[in-house]
């Protein structure tokens, strides 16, 4: 074969892998991106990657909707097979699909390899108090993206702002950019960062995923419910790395805003470690382009304060997206959210809750 024919063939089968991409996202096609399938290739520059399953399938979803709507950036959602079915179910009932791909977490997490492996990590990979923990930090290390924003289901953007943090990595270099954690862990915060898919930092997922296994097994670092937290073995691996890997702390402007920070007075610890008087005007107007509030745990917060701060920025009253999307996703057949009735039930009597306080 000439070099001129063979130059044709290869430019022929690029374009093949193009359109094979381009079709995944158009149409929302699940794509297998385990380490092994011939499919797992970074087929956008920048992204955002949310993580969730149960009740946070429907969360997700929401937040994709004002992500996709708002920010010039892809949209993926990694679950298990009950959050892909949802997600389905939710595009149909509302006619729109805002990710471009979703990928079935599951399926990684039963072929990762590591120091902790075979039945225990089987058994783990199921086990309430470490499956998600386990599941995130395969995420982070396994996005499609080049540059990737990760952020929890309940993470909802207010400002496109955002974006910023995909120019920090080109500016400074820098493998990961990660938000402080000043109020339970120390460390960072593992549900709102933005990674570069380089060497060093895919090293570090799998070792912090390792670490994370292995207080599974211990049970070390949990919270009061008995859940192991990852932000210290996050913050004891990037230290162990040192100067491998580049980490720049995320500047205040862009974090999320969490609940700590808009209780009256503020937290002094959390403002003044940013160099920032506690203030009214700051607690009523943060910077930050994103509102990290958990819908279940506060949701009187997304009507008190994540509607007024997002509505500043123009995306209009976040909790009737978040509560029509949740009610129409609890409608449907229980086994698709892959929980129980009874948890179901709490699911939805929280939200509930919210909506009268």
């Amino acid at each position: 074969m000439s070099s001129a024919c063979f130059c044709v063939v290869l430019l022929a089968l690029a374009a093949a892998a193009v359109v094979l991409f381009g079709l995944a996202a158009a149409t929302g096609v699940v794509l297998d991106v385990s380490p092994s399938s011939s499919l797992y290739a970074r087929y956008a520059h920048r992204g955002i990657v949310l993580v969730g399953e149960g009740c946070y399938v429907p969360v997700a979803f929401a937040t994709a909707t004002l992500l996709a709507q708002h920010l010039n950036a892809s949209v993926s959602l990694f679950t298990n097979k009950e959050g892909i079915a949802m997600t389905s179910a939710l595009a149909t009932h509302f006619g729109h699909f805002p990710y471009d791909t979703l990928i079935d977490a599951t399926a990684i997490i039963s072929r990762h390899g590591g120091s902790v492996r075979g039945a225990a990590l089987q058994q783990l990979s199921v086990d309430p108090r470490c499956a998600f923990r386990l599941q995130k930090i395969l995420t982070i290390g396994r996005s499609p993206y080049e540059h990737t924003i990760f952020m929890d289901a309940d993470a909802f953007p207010c400002s496109s702002r955002i974006e910023r943090l995909f120019e920090l990595h080109d500016l400074s270099g820098a493998d990961a950019v990660l938000m402080p954690e000043n109020k339970h862990t120390g460390g960072f915060n593992s549900g709102f960062m933005s990674v570069k898919s380089t060497p060093a930092w895919r090293t570090l997922t799998v070792r912090w995923h390792d670490r994370v296994a292995h207080s599974c097994q211990h049970r070390r670092h949990t919270n009061a419910v008995g859940s192991v937290l990852d932000q210290p073995d996050l913050l004891a691996q990037i230290q162990q790395m040192g100067s491998a890997l580049k980490v720049l702390p995320m500047p205040y402007e862009l974090q999320a805003c969490r609940p700590e920070m808009w209780k009256r007075g503020g937290d002094a610890d959390y403002f003044e470690q940013h160099g920032l008087t506690p203030n009214a005007s700051i607690i009523e107007h943060p910077p930050c382009p994103v509102a990290h509030v958990n819908p279940f745990k506060a949701p009187w917060l997304l009507l008190r304060r994540v509607d007024k701060f997002c509505d500043t920025r123009g995306l209009g009253k976040v909790s009737s997206l978040v509560y029509r999307t949740l009610k129409a996703g609890l409608a449907f057949n229980r086994t698709d959210l892959g929980i129980t009735r009874e948890r179901a039930e709490w699911c939805w009597t929280h939200i509930r809750r919210g909506i009268k306080q």
